[in-house]
C-alpha cells in the first residue's frame, strides 16, 4: 500500500502537470496569440503579393534593380520601406507565431479553435508547414539585421552540401519528391476546396464565400506550380550530381522565363501569387486557428 507521503506526491504531480497543460492551453488560446498567427497571414499575404509583382516585372521584361524574385527579395523591399524596420519585425513575429500554431496542430491534432486534423497526412503536413515558416522567420530576422543579402545561393550551397553525403543524391531525390507529391496533394486540396473545411465560411455572406473559393483555387495552384518546378530542379540536381541545378523560387521562375512562352508562363504565375496573397488575408480574416 503506498504511503501517504507517495500519494501526496503522485496527486502533486499530476496537479503540476495538469496546471502546466492548462497554462499552454490559455496561452494558445489567448487573444494575443490569436493576433499574432493571423498577423502571420497577413505577413504571408505581403510576402507573397511581392513576390507576385516581382514575377510580373520579370514577365514583362522590367528590371527589379537585383532584387530576387522569392521571399528574401519580398523582405528586402519591405526593409526598404519607410517603416521597414518596423514592418519586418511584426512580420518575423507573425511567421514565428504562425509555425508555433502549426507545430501545435502537428502535435495536438487540433488547433484551439478546432483547425487542423488529427490524421497522421495532416499532422505531417501542419509540420512541415511549421519548418517552412520557422525558416521564412530566419530569412526576416537576417534581412532585418542585413546578413540576409548573401542567401540568394544557399539552395545550391545546401544541395552542395548534401550531395557529399553518404547517399547525398538519393537524401536529395527523396526531399524533391516529397515535395512534388506535397504539390500534387496540395492541387487536389485547392481543386477539391477543402480549404473551406478549414475556415469560418458561416461568417461570410454569399459574395464573400465565392470570393474565397476562387481566391483559393487559383493561389494554392499557383503556389503548388513554383514549388513543383523547385522539386523538378532538385530531381536534376540528384540525377545529375550538380549543385548547380539546384534553385529556390527566383531561380525556378528565371528558367521557366527562359523556355518557350516562358514570359507568359511567368506572367501567369505572378498573377496567381498575387491571387494567393488576397487568399492569405482572407484567411487572416476567416481561418480557424
Amino acid at each position: 500500500m503506498p504511503s501517504r507521503r507517495t500519494a501526496a506526491g503522485d496527486a502533486s504531480g499530476r496537479l503540476a502537470e495538469g496546471s502546466a497543460g492548462g497554462q499552454l492551453n490559455n496561452a494558445e488560446q489567448s487573444q494575443t496569440f490569436e493576433w499574432l498567427v493571423r498577423t502571420g497571414f497577413v505577413a504571408r499575404g505581403v510576402t507573397y503579393g511581392l513576390v507576385g509583382a516581382l514575377t510580373l516585372a520579370l514577365a514583362f521584361g522590367a528590371g527589379t534593380d537585383g532584387t530576387q524574385t522569392d521571399q528574401q527579395g519580398a523582405l528586402a523591399l519591405v526593409a526598404r520601406a519607410p517603416l521597414g524596420f518596423v514592418a519586418l519585425i511584426v512580420i518575423a513575429a507573425g511567421f514565428l507565431a504562425y509555425a508555433v500554431w502549426k507545430f501545435t496542430q502537428a502535435i495536438r491534432g487540433r488547433g484551439p479553435e478546432g483547425g487542423g486534423g488529427s490524421e497522421t497526412g495532416d499532422r505531417v503536413v501542419n509540420a512541415g508547414g511549421g519548418v517552412a515558416y520557422l525558416l521564412f522567420c530566419g530569412l526576416a530576422v537576417e534581412t532585418l539585421v542585413g546578413s540576409g543579402s548573401s542567401s540568394g545561393g544557399s539552395p545550391k550551397r545546401a544541395a552542395g552540401g548534401v550531395l557529399s553525403w553518404p547517399g547525398g543524391p538519393w537524401i536529395v531525390g527523396a526531399v524533391a519528391l516529397a515535395l512534388i507529391a506535397g504539390c500534387i496533394y496540395q492541387a487536389y486540396y485547392a481543386l477539391a476546396e477543402k480549404f473551406t473545411g478549414q475556415a469560418k465560411t458561416g461568417q461570410m455572406d454569399g459574395s464573400a464565400l465565392k470570393r474565397y473559393r476562387v481566391l483559393g483555387k487559383i493561389g494554392l495552384l499557383s503556389r503548388a506550380v513554383v514549388l513543383t518546378l523547385i522539386g523538378y530542379f532538385l530531381i536534376k540536381t540528384a540525377l545529375d550530381y550538380s549543385p548547380g541545378s539546384a534553385v529556390g523560387v527566383d531561380g525556378a521562375l528565371a528558367r521557366l522565363h527562359n523556355q518557350a512562352y516562358g514570359p507568359w508562363l511567368v506572367g501567369l504565375v505572378g498573377i496567381g501569387l498575387l491571387v494567393f496573397a488576397g487568399f492569405s488575408l482572407y484567411e487572416a480574416r476567416y481561418r480557424r486557428l
